[in-house]
């Protein structure tokens, strides 16, 4: 056996769990007695209960909502002894600046009917009765009014030879461009949506959802926007088309406010090395019921903190010698909010694991479980220990699920399911918090727990009884155990996470050297192999870095790796000039309702370029911005993104970031 396959076979073993004869320990980096320890702890019933806590509130940034969703969680938390769970506030005014990111407003709704006035006189919609019903920063009015169909809503044409001022339109559009041509330009009184904000294989199949909507979080001149389902709309539209004059009454109490974003803390505190934290995260936001998305992550990380403590004060588990932190934010906003405002605890966190949508049952949701490596421009030694975990779950579940015997032994968690966990592991992808940790900013290494797609996502049926307790627990369990992998795990332990890191980074050039012989540019297929071999030199000096005893084994391997790169030939086009990120952009340029580029070139201004345009066009935007440092040109970016992801041409890279040093984001 050569010693490449050697260690591609070491590497399907060390992850393989309990596929394998012969196993010495289920995780291979930790002794049995600890994976059984954070197992007795973790209670996946727990968690679905804390979900149906959580599902009862209305849960939009800086409303009332989420304030009482933010203190049940500190409550939870103090009365299980976390003595330093605190609510951390921020402002959300409209003005205070997070770095570059403009805060929202805060939004105060109580009550909002829709009602059929004319000819059929019947109730359409109800807030709070149904929360989704009254789009988010609507605002005081009590209209009546002839109901007007616009289309989509979103362009001059949705509205030739409509009369629509003082009237209510119906449109599918995004809500606040049909708020700013109907409402602000043509005066209309306000508006009914049927726009579907997420869209899957699934989407028409339910004509009942009732979708999320939201208006700007901005505009203080709001009106309203009621949200119909499409069967709602369609009959109404219908109803128009045959021409029926249909008059409708619309009353709304609520107000755009300055408010706060509000971020649950509380620590796991450590005892030996106290300048370094481990992060897991969830945002607590969205609409109610907001099941899966997100009081399932925020369940799931309220667990873990709880099941971690259990067992330290039981004895099972010693004092970690990391500090881990929880967050539980508002999404995007309320993240990046913090890490700015807070630079002396962004300064200690040394990884991350972040959890939206991780409960769904895959019957109801048609999600499954997506486990995100950390960004491809920072590898760590996270993603390997997080496989591990993620790999015990799954040949756990399935020897159950094939052989039945102690439904404890299979990771279930009656009432729960009984069937394996099906799950994959995949590169970063976008929508979550993990984005702003990750930037270039901040470089926080973390990995992503999503369920994707699913059918429910934002709308009235994300609730409680679509999810699992066993899969809460499973999710528990496994976030768990990274978290005390990367808190706890002794420096006697952790040179087997230097056989692991090398193992997989000679996996991953076996698998670069297979795609580059596939055809193509040949110097991209050089690249190919030099860009994993150097994520594995990155990824093994994350555990010198954590592990400081292992300095002389990772620099031995370091030294081996580097021996196995190909030199890669210049190329022929290359474009030497270095770009410089401005230090008053940090975190994403786009957070939701906000687009940095749009706000200062302008809303017209044209924001497509070819690198943005590809199927993947938003995580290579959002990596070439990560490279950006000072040191690198821009060939030298072009070479890593193709690298690491896939070809792309050094014309590509120069036009996205010649638009942002348009928008100031970058100088050369």
């Amino acid at each position: 056996m050569n010693l490449r396959t050697g260690y591609a076979l070491m590497s399907l073993f060390v992850l393989g769990a309990r596929s394998l004869p012969g196993q010495e320990r289920a995780i291979p980096f930790w002794p049995d007695a600890v994976r059984t320890a954070i197992h007795a702890h973790v209670d996946g019933v727990a968690a679905l209960e804390t979900v149906r806590e959580l599902a009862r509130f209305h849960r939009v940034h800086a409303s009332p909502g989420f304030a009482a969703a933010a203190e049940l969680v500190r409550q939870r938390l103090a009365s299980a002894g976390v003595q330093d769970a605190v609510i951390e506030r921020f402002p959300a005014d409209g003005s205070t600046r997070y770095a570059h990111f403009r805060s929202y407003y805060g939004w105060q709704p109580v009550a909002a009917s829709l009602q059929e006035v004319s000819p059929n006189p019947t109730l359409l919609a109800s807030f709070p009765e149904l929360p989704v019903a009254l789009a988010d920063f609507s605002q005081n009015a009590d209209v009546t009014a002839e109901l007007v169909d616009v289309g989509a809503g979103t362009g001059p044409e949705d509205y030739e030879g409509k009369q629509v001022a003082g009237k209510i339109v119906i449109a599918s559009g995004s809500l606040p461009s049909v708020h700013r041509l109907a409402v602000e330009e043509r005066g209309a009184a306000g508006f009914l949506s049927d726009f579907p904000n997420q869209t899957t294989a699934w989407s028409g199949d339910d004509r009942d959802l009732v979708r999320w909507g939201h208006l700007s979080p901005y505009q203080l001149e709001n009106r309203f926007a009621f949200m119909l389902s499409k069967r709602q709309s369609g009959r109404l539209r219908e109803r128009l088309a045959r021409g029926e004059r249909i008059v409708v009454r619309a009353q709304v109490r609520a107000k755009m406010v300055p408010g706060t974003f509000d971020v649950v803390t509380a620590t796991i505190p450590g005892v030996g090395r106290v300048n370094e934290e481990i992060l897991l995260t969830a945002h607590l936001d969205h609409q109610s019921a907001g099941a899966n998305d997100n009081a399932s992550g925020s369940a799931a990380i309220l667990e873990v903190a709880l099941a971690l403590r259990r067992a330290i004060a039981d004895g099972s588990l010693a004092p970690p010698r990391r500090t881990i932190r929880f967050l539980w934010t508002p999404e995007i906003a309320g993240t990046l909010a913090y890490l700015v405002s807070r630079p002396e605890v962004t300064g200690r966190l040394r990884a991350g694991i972040h959890m939206d949508m991780v409960g769904g049952l895959l019957g109801t949701t048609r999600g499954t479980f997506h486990l995100s490596r950390a960004a491809e421009t920072m590898p760590h030694i996270a993603n390997q220990i997080a496989e591990a975990w993620f790999h015990d779950v799954v040949s756990t579940s399935a020897w159950y699920a094939e052989h039945g015997g102690d439904p404890y032994d299979g990771l279930v968690w009656p009432p729960g399911s009984r069937e394996a966990f099906l799950g994959d592991l995949r590169a970063i992808e976008m929508g979550s918090d993990h984005q702003v940790l990750q930037d270039g900013a901040f470089r926080i290494p973390t990995v992503y727990f999503h369920d994707w797609p699913d059918v429910t996502i934002h709308t009235n049926k994300d609730q409680p009884e679509n999810l699992d307790a066993t899969k809460l627990g499973r999710v528990a369990f496994m976030g768990a155990g990274i978290a005390w992998t990367l808190a706890a795990l002794p420096d006697s332990e952790a040179a087997r996470l230097v056989v692991l890191a090398r193992a997989s980074a000679e996996e991953r050039a076996a698998w670069a050297r297979a795609r580059a012989a596939l055809g193509g540019d040949p110097r991209d297929g050089l690249l190919f192999e030099r860009e994993a071999l150097a994520q594995g030199i990155e990824t093994l000096r994350s555990v010198a870095s954590l592990w400081p005893p292992t300095a002389a084994a990772v620099a031995r391997e370091v030294e081996r790796l580097r021996r196995l790169q190909p030199p890669v030939p210049a190329a022929g086009e290359r474009d030497v000039r270095v770009p410089v990120r401005s230090a008053d952009v940090r975190g994403p340029l786009e957070v939701y309702n906000y687009d940095h580029l749009a706000e200062v070139l302008g809303p017209a201004a044209d924001l497509r370029t070819a690198l943005s345009g590809r199927s993947n066009g938003e995580v290579l935007c959002y990596e070439a911005l990560n490279l950006v440092d000072g040191r690198r040109s821009v060939s030298d970016i072009r070479d890593l993104l193709t690298g690491r992801y896939e070809p792309v041409s050094v014309r590509e890279v120069a036009e996205y970031l010649a638009l942002l040093e348009r928008a100031q984001v970058v100088r050369f």
